[in-house]
């Protein structure tokens, strides 16, 4: 594609924000928890099983949402090419239905 639509880069960057904002959300929920949920861990003696566990999940869930931007990165023109003809669609069918006739 010689000419890319704008409408693209800016869903595509408005996704990374949002992809990005989810990230940072899941992390700070989890050292939310972690922190409120240390006496009980150290009670069970379940610390470091628990921290290994959390980092875990949030190696995984950070290395999935990288995944997926740079998927989307890759291929933006075709999987936003289609939102964007579909969104033209639907404002030629409202313009049309609002038109006089």
């Amino acid at each position: 594609m010689s000419h890319q639509d704008p409408r693209i880069s800016a869903m595509f960057r408005r996704d990374c924000a949002a992809a990005i904002f989810a990230v940072v959300v899941v992390w700070l929920i989890y050292a939310f928890t972690f922190w409120t949920m240390r006496h009980v861990f150290d009670a069970a003696n379940l610390t470091i099983p628990m921290a290994l566990l959390g980092v875990s999940v949030l190696f995984l869930n950070t290395a999935a949402i990288v995944a997926m931007i740079r998927h989307y990165g890759e291929d933006r023109a075709a999987i936003y090419g289609i939102d964007i003809y579909y969104l033209d669609q639907l404002r030629r069918m409202r313009q049309d239905k609002g038109a006089v006739k």
